[in-house]
């Protein structure tokens, strides 16, 4: 190993740039091994977890309620202090994802990507076995344990899979790949509701088993993860291994000749060593990524500002008005999630033809457009029953465009505007954003609503708007380019930024 690392540090930085072989979609989905997909379906059974726990941590609200009053509190406890506890422990796990979030980049660096997804698989499972036996250990105290756990696992699935998949893909279907965590995450909720149906599990007999489920994938992975290879990336350029990674790239794309993309390592890992791996907080401060950090910031932060927490809110509301009937709304929830899985499939093709800026722009824009027809049709609901049928159609396009465009995109740009020595740095950011954002909007919803009811969406607008102006003029297209050519053109752009200042 230490001769490995001599020999690397000895070798020259490479002067000429040869041309990159390029092939098309379709070849490049001809070229993918088997070995590659089980490896991404093994990856991906922990963002198929988080999806399930999500959904069971904030839907389920009722069922929360119940089972709170099976707990050893007196039978005619204050119900303002009942719904505090049940608040606080909800709050619990977008508090443990942020913690989860913070975790990443120590994770990441020191036991590698494939060590971190192992770890959080075992996390996983004592999460799902914490939230089975809240049914039988009947103390809050338990139940907010059982979901402050659940949040740091979800925090650190959120970045843990995106970057491990993303990191092993082909540069011409790294988009496609490593969106496939949000279509696991679907499948994940889908999979939640399913079974959360009182004529299957949703019932307070149920309750465990549906909990306890969480654990069913963690415990496939045993099975599996071991058996997966390290990221090549982080082989080559954090652990100067030149072998184990060319091994990797080998076992992966299922051919000998990977000598392309070993050209492209070594082209990263001499960019990487002249920029020196960053924690977060020299992150925070280093002047030739400030963009980058920015970018990750506004895309993390604006993803729950759309208005999306809105759409949801309002969205059972308006399928009553359509005489829908309480027991089809949770059908029709269903079918709401059936179609994002089949939006995440449509996506994933599309990063890669039309790229991940036009999706950025159309998810923005089209959310934004939504929230101002979306507050006239929800505020006139009220009197005019047949806006309700429009109400409809504005949130399911609604939540089609949150899916495709802010959704699934943001992570996949925080993983392409980082050099591996500052990736997870760069996701510990982006993650500590999301999480924080995810209980800051809600909370900052609900008051808002209560104040101005529907009319909030407009509110959200400007925001989308801002956005939509953002990612039109500073963020470039990074379709099917490598993360040294994405490098170049940030840094670019900011040497233009700072010569306009000066001349100014």
């Amino acid at each position: 190993m230490t001769s490995t690392q001599e020999t690397m540090d000895k070798k020259e930085a490479p002067t000429s740039k040869k041309p990159k072989k390029r092939v098309s979609l379709e070849a490049a989905f001809k070229d993918l091994s088997m070995t590659l997909l089980w490896v991404l379906f093994a990856a991906c059974l922990l963002s198929a977890t988080y999806g399930y726990n999500i959904w069971l941590i904030y839907s389920p609200s009722v069922l929360i309620k119940d089972f709170y009053n099976v707990t050893t509190f007196p039978p005619k406890m204050n119900p303002n202090i009942k719904l505090f506890l049940m608040s606080s422990s909800i709050a619990l796990y977008p508090l443990g994802g942020t913690f989860g979030a913070l975790l990443i980049g120590v994770l990441e660096d020191r036991c590698g990507r494939k060590g971190t997804l192992i770890i959080t698989n075992v996390l996983s499972i004592l999460s799902a076995v914490l939230m089975g036996c809240t049914h039988e250990v009947t103390t809050y105290e338990f139940k907010m344990v059982a979901r402050l756990v659940t949040g740091i696992c979800s925090g650190i699935i959120y970045s843990a899979v995106p970057i491990y998949i993303g990191e092993i893909s082909p540069v011409e279907l790294r988009g496609c790949i490593t969106m496939m965590a949000n279509f696991f995450f679907s499948i994940g909720v889908l999979l939640a509701q399913t079974l959360a149906l009182r004529e299957v599990l949703g019932n307070e007999r149920g309750w465990p088993i549906l909990m306890c489920f969480a654990g069913v994938m963690p415990v496939c992975q045993v099975f599996l993860l071991p058996f997966i290879p390290e990221s090549p990336r982080y082989l080559y350029i954090q652990k100067k291994d030149e072998d184990g990674a060319r091994e990797a790239l080998q076992m992966l794309r299922g051919r000998e000749d990977v000598e392309d993309e070993m050209d492209e390592l070594r082209e990263e890992f001499f960019a990487a060593k002249a920029e020196k791996p960053l924690n977060t907080p020299k992150l925070l401060w280093k002047r030739s990524l400030r963009w980058q950090v920015i970018t990750v910031i506004t895309l993390m932060a604006s993803q729950h500002l759309t208005g999306v927490i809105a759409a949801y809110y309002y969205s059972e509301r308006t399928y009553t008005y359509t005489h829908m009937g309480k027991d089809n709304v949770r059908f029709m929830s269903i079918a709401t999630t059936v179609s994002f899985c089949l939006a995440n499939i449509f996506s994933m093709f599309l990063v890669e033809s039309v790229g991940r800026k036009i999706l950025l722009l159309s998810g923005f824009g089209i959310c934004g457009i939504l929230c101002v027809l979306l507050a006239i049709t929800v505020e006139l609901q009220d009197t005019i029953r047949e806006m309700a049928y429009f109400s409809t159609v504005f949130i399911l396009l609604f939540l089609l465009a949150q899916c495709i465009g802010p959704n699934s995109t943001p992570c996949l740009i925080v993983l392409e505007l980082f050099l591996q020595t500052s990736r997870a740095s760069g996701f510990v950011i982006a993650g500590f954003v999301h999480w924080f954002m995810n209980f800051v909007s809600g909370v900052l919803f609900y008051h808002t609503e209560k104040s101005i009811g529907s009319y909030c969406f407009l509110l959200y607008f400007p925001i989308c708007l801002a956005t939509f102006l953002f990612i039109l003029k500073f963020l470039p297209e990074t379709k099917k380019r490598t993360f040294v050519d994405i490098k170049r053109i940030m840094l670019l752009r900011s040497v233009k930024k700072v010569s306009a200042t000066v001349v100014d």
